[in-house]
């Protein structure tokens, strides 16, 4: 299945990838940019327009949950930092406002070109972290996440799945966002629309179109972006060996320092070459498919859409 039209697909990518990179879990300290009113979903602009599912809307929200969980780890007796995203990009990119057009031009998917930009001083709370004995490092993680620490506020907006999050995490994102309750009811919807959209035969027919034209400009075969960088991932293990923790990198010379770097300019021209066949064959048919599966959307979940506050918000 095509993951083209989804609400969490290229649009939170590279921002998510800084998030990880930077080892803040879910990052926060900044974010500008207009959003819907609180508590309600206003009409014009698409639905993950509305819900703040934009680069500045994440970026709003994360500061304002790191902000709540530093408050509610502070009750409990704890220090917690709260992280700057715009810092951790200006650090990684070397800008602190970049665009998605631009983030993809140098960096292509953010998987091989963030490599070793990042580093462990990046986020503070390891330094914390670091001092705690085992027990009481246990009762920061029950505190923080609810004993989940890999479970953060930026990798349930990556996934939808909010039903993980734990301890102040969660305190955190039920006051920003109205409930993870009413946030899964929310993401199963969005899924449900994005099962229309891919599966309307227009669609199908636009998604075997931007194969044929990646198949013409690649020499390769892929069904969808995903699969572009899942083969990224692949190549990138292969050369690097195991994941390593956030802001580290492999010894020197324990990997081929130029086969990462030919990888790197494989994965920009590979996203340059994707976002030029999507825009050609993906975008104008999913404007029309989309427009109309999201008119119908609005009118049957009027009520849950009130309900729920826009990220950022």
């Amino acid at each position: 299945m095509s993951t083209f039209p989804s609400i969490r697909g290229r649009l939170t990518a590279s921002l998510v990838a800084l998030a990880c990179l930077a080892a803040l879990g879910g990052c926060g300290g900044g974010g500008k940019g207009a959003s819907p009113a609180p508590g309600s979903v206003t009409q014009g602009g698409s639905v993950e327009d509305q819900l703040g599912f934009t680069r500045k809307g994440i970026a709003s929200a994360q500061a304002k949950v790191e902000n709540s969980i530093a408050a509610c780890m502070k009750a409990q007796g704890f220090e917690y930092v709260p992280g700057d995203p715009v810092a951790v990009q200006a650090a990684l990119t070397g800008k602190p406002d970049m665009s998605d057009e631009e983030f993809e031009k140098q960096f292509g998917y953010g998987i091989t070109t963030l490599y070793g930009r990042g580093s462990v001083q990046t986020d503070p709370n390891s330094k914390i972290r670091a001092r705690l004995g085992s027990a009481d490092l246990r009762a920061y993680e029950i505190a923080l996440s609810g004993g989940k620490p890999d479970q953060t506020f930026a990798l349930a907006i990556d996934t939808g799945d909010f039903t993980q999050l734990g301890g102040c995490t969660k305190q955190a994102t039920d006051k920003l966002l109205g409930g993870t309750q009413l946030l899964a009811t929310l993401q199963r919807k969005l899924d449900e629309l994005d099962e229309s959209i891919v599966t309307d035969q227009r669609m199908v027919r636009a998604v075997e179109d931007w194969t044929t034209c990646m198949r013409a400009a690649t020499g390769e075969r892929f069904e969808d972006s995903e699969a572009i960088e899942d083969s990224i991932k692949k190549r990138f293990e292969a050369i690097i060996g195991p994941a390593l923790p956030p802001g580290q990198v492999a010894a020197e010379g324990s990997y081929d320092k130029a086969a990462l770097v030919e990888l790197q300019r494989n994965e920009v021209d590979l996203s340059t070459k994707d976002v030029a066949c999507e825009r050609k064959h993906i975008t104008p048919v999913e404007e029309k498919v989309r427009s109309e599966k999201e008119t119908r959307f609005r009118e049957r979940n009027a009520d849950l859409l009130g309900k729920v506050k826009p990220l950022g918000s």
